[in-house]
């Protein structure tokens, strides 16, 4: 179990930006399933285009009560997650 924890551990002290990066990313996954399991428990159907999920909820969630933030954060922690991401494997 050790030497299967001795790599993560040894990223983690040395280049934290690319941890950092990819929780992000996992962040933003996180917040576009919610986002799209909340649309399909309402009863809309699936977007064919991804990049349309976000603004068809901005647009219905008045009408449901939901919160904004979920689809204010997605961009952000995408795009902030790709750069910390990055700037950690070319520091490698």
């Amino acid at each position: 179990m050790r030497e299967m924890l001795s790599p993560i551990a040894y990223m983690a002290r040395h280049d934290p930006a690319a941890i950092v990066g990819l929780l992000l990313i996992a962040g933003a996954g996180v917040l576009f399933f919610r986002i799209q399991l909340k649309l399909i428990r309402a009863g809309y159907p699936m977007r064919a285009n991804g990049w349309e999920t976000p603004t068809h909820y901005l647009k219905v969630r008045a009408k449901h009560g939901w919160s904004p933030w979920p689809a204010y954060l997605l961009v952000p922690c995408f795009l902030l997650g790709i750069a910390a991401l990055v700037f950690g494997l070319f520091r490698l």
